[in-house]
């Protein structure tokens, strides 16, 4: 089986992408592999998944769906021929608001009435204020990443500049 992310005949980086960059793509591919394997493996032993397992899990994914996000903006943007520290800064940029994303309320605070309603209710609660810390944790990561580029890759990039329609979180 190839990796998508490999030449297929030489196992090289793809075409454009610098190798600290493909460092860091693979990396945290391997990194989201490694939870996702540990998921199954619990599962397939009818044992139950804890909170520590999820989290590091969709943080993992949220970070590798981004940085293939960057690669893939790399090889589309002009043809192939935009410049890799220019879409990281557009992801940089896209990323950055997160640090600072206000988390919904504390779950603790949820008022309702018993029942079922209630009960979906706090779960959600619960899930969004969970997501976003979950995010804000993935942006200090990504962004410390990002910052190990260099200065080839600078972290200001224009507020308005998007990196496409794709790249949601």
């Amino acid at each position: 089986m190839t990796d998508p992310q490999r030449h297929a005949a030489t196992g090289a980086p793809p075409e454009g992408v610098p190798a600290s960059l493909h460092a860091i793509t693979e990396q945290v591919h391997h990194n989201c592999q490694q939870h996702l394997d540990d998921i199954v493996r619990c599962l397939g032993r009818g044992e139950r998944l804890s909170a520590e397992q999820i989290y590091g899990t969709l943080r993992a994914q949220t970070l590798s769906t981004w940085w293939r996000l960057v690669t893939r903006h790399i090889k589309r943007t002009d043809g192939g021929e935009s410049r890799p520290a220019q879409s990281v800064a557009r992801f940089v940029s896209w990323i950055t608001p997160y640090l600072d994303d206000p988390t919904p309320p504390d779950p603790r605070q949820a008022i309702g009435t018993r029942g079922q309603d209630n009960e979906l209710e706090l779960a959600l609660v619960h899930l969004d204020h969970s997501l976003a810390l979950i995010r804000q944790g993935a942006a200090r990561i990504f962004l410390a990443q990002a910052e190990t580029l260099g200065p080839a890759c600078p972290a200001e990039q224009s507020p308005t500049a998007s990196p496409g329609q794709e790249a949601t979180a």
